[in-house]
C-alpha cells in the first residue's frame, strides 16, 4: 500500500484538508451516523492529517473551524440513512488516522461513498413486503390471506416511495403516500371482511415507515447534551410520524373505518415470534443500504432480543414498556461494540434489530382518535388517545434508553481509552 510520505508532491494544502474534513463529516452526518461517531472521525482525521480542526455540528450543516482561517460549512441535513456510504467512509478515515492512506485516497473514497446508491429497487420492494408481513405475524395475524395482503401493501408502498423519490418528492411526501396506500388497502380489506378489528393489514405496512434511526440519534445527542441538534432530530422524526399517521387515518376514514381501541396484538408461539422477528430484522437493513455481509448481526441479535421480550411479558408478567427496555438493552450491549468495529451506523443497525418492538400501532391509533375528536369524538375516544399515547411514549422512552445508554457508555469508554493510549 502506498504510504503518505511517498507522494509528497501530491500533498494537499491546509485549505483542501479543511474541505476534505468537512466533506467527510457531512457525508457521515447526512448518511445517518451518530454525532458522537462523526466527531470521533474528525479527531481521527486530525491525527492522520496533522491538523487541528474543530467540528461544529448542527441539524442543517457541518462547520469545520481552523485557527486563522475562514470556516468551511457544508449543508447536510440528516434526513436519510445510507449505511453502505458510512462503511466506505469510516474505513478510509481509519486508514488516514493510521497514516496508511493518502489525502488523494481519502478524496477518492469519499467520492465512492457519495455515489454508493441505495439497495436495488427489486430488493427494496421485496424487503418492503417481507418486513410488514413478518410484523403482522408477530402481532397475531393467523390468516394467510391477511399476511399476503400486508406483503402486497408494503411492496406497493415501497415502489411508490422509490418512484416519488425519482420525481424529487421528499421523505414527508413519500411516507405520507405509502401510509395512504396502506390505509386504502386496509380499508378495502375491512369492507371486504378480510381484516380483523386489529387492522393489521392497514397498520403493519405503515409501521415500516417509523423513523427509528432519527429517534435514536436524537436521544443520543440529548445524552451528550447536544440539545438543539437532539431536539431537531426528534422534531423531524415527529413530523414524519405525523405524516405517516395522517396518511393512514385519512385513507381509513375514506372507507368509513378507523383504528379502534384494541390490544396491541395476539399471543403467538415463541418459536414463530423469534423467526418472524428475525425476518423483520433482515428486511430493515435493506431499507438502510447496509452491506449485505453485515445483515446477520441485526437478524440474530434482534431475534434473540424479541424472544426475551416475549418471555418477559408472557411468562414473567412484565408490562410491554419494561419488556421492550430490557430487549433493547441487550441489543445495545451487543451491537454498540459491533457497530464501532465494523463501521456501521449504530442507530440504523440497532433499530433494525428492534423494529418488531416499535409501538407504531399505538401511535397510529392515537392520531386516529385525536382526528375523530372534532367530528364524532367521545370520552372513549379521548381516553383511548391518552392511553395509546402514554403507552407509546413509555415504550419509545424505554427503547431509546435501552439502546442509547449502552452506546453512550461504550462511546465514553472508547474515547477515554483513545485519550490515554
Amino acid at each position: 500500500m502506498t504510504s503518505v510520505d511517498t507522494i509528497g508532491e501530491a500533498r494537499a494544502t491546509e485549505d483542501s484538508d479543511q474541505v476534505l474534513v468537512a466533506r467527510a463529516a457531512a457525508l457521515l452526518h447526512v448518511s445517518g451516523e451518530s454525532t458522537t461517531v462523526t466527531l470521533a472521525a474528525v479527531d481521527r482525521l486530525n491525527h492522520g492529517l496533522g491538523t487541528n480542526f474543530e467540528l461544529l455540528p448542527s441539524w442543517a450543516s457541518m462547520t469545520v473551524l481552523a485557527k486563522g482561517r475562514d470556516p468551511v460549512t457544508t449543508v447536510a441535513p440528516p434526513v436519510g440513512v445510507a449505511m453502505r456510504s458510512v462503511t466506505i467512509a469510516m474505513r478510509v478515515i481509519d486508514r488516514v488516522g493510521d497514516n496508511t492512506a493518502t489525502r488523494l485516497q481519502l478524496a477518492a473514497e469519499l467520492d465512492r461513498a457519495t455515489k454508493a446508491g441505495p439497495s436495488p429497487m427489486w430488493l427494496f420492494i421485496v424487503a418492503c413486503a417481507t418486513g410488514p408481513a413478518a410484523l403482522s405475524i408477530i402481532f397475531g395475524a393467523h390468516d394467510a390471506t391477511a399476511v399476503l395482503l400486508v406483503a402486497f401493501s408494503g411492496a406497493l408502498g415501497g415502489a411508490a416511495r422509490r418512484l416519488l423519490g425519482r420525481f424529487h418528492i421528499g421523505p414527508l411526501g413519500q411516507v405520507f403516500a405509502a401510509a395512504f396506500l396502506a390505509g386504502v388497502i386496509g380499508g378495502f380489506a375491512v369492507n371486504a371482511d378480510l381484516s380483523t378489528s386489529l387492522r393489521l393489514i392497514a397498520v403493519c405496512p405503515a409501521m415500516i415507515l417509523v423513523p427509528g434511526p432519527h429517534i435514536l440519534n436524537g436521544v443520543l445527542d440529548l445524552f451528550a447534551l447536544r440539545i438543539p441538534l437532539g431536539f431537531a432530530r426528534l422534531g423531524y422524526a415527529a413530523v414524519l410520524l405525523l405524516a405517516v399517521g395522517s396518511g393512514l387515518a385519512l385513507a381509513l376514514a375514506l372507507f368509513g373505518t378507523n383504528l379502534p381501541v384494541e390490544p396491541g396484538g395476539r399471543t403467538v408461539p415463541l418459536w414463530l415470534d423469534v423467526i418472524a422477528a428475525g425476518v423483520a430484522a433482515a428486511s430493515y437493513p435493506v431499507y438502510f443500504a447496509i452491506p449485505y455481509r453485515l445483515i446477520i448481526w441485526p437478524v440474530v441479535v434482534g431475534a434473540v432480543a424479541h424472544g426475551l421480550r416475549t418471555v418477559a411479558i408472557n411468562d414473567w408478567g412484565w408490562n410491554v414498556a419494561i419488556g421492550a427496555t430490557i430487549a433493547c438493552f441487550l441489543v445495545g450491549i451487543v451491537l454498540a461494540p459491533v457497530s464501532h468495529r465494523l463501521h456501521i451506523p449504530y442507530a440504523a443497525v440497532a433499530f433494525a434489530a428492534v423494529v418488531a418492538l416499535v409501538p407504531g400501532v399505538y401511535v397510529f391509533r392515537m392520531i386516529n382518535a385525536i382526528g375523530d375528536l372534532p367530528f364524532a369524538g367521545s370520552n372513549d375516544s379521548l381516553l383511548g388517545a391518552i392511553s395509546d399515547g402514554t403507552t407509546a411514549a413509555l415504550i419509545v422512552l424505554g427503547m431509546a434508553v435501552g439502546l442509547a445508554l449502552p452506546k453512550h457508555v461504550y462511546s465514553q469508554l472508547t474515547a477515554h481509552r483513545e485519550r490515554t493510549s
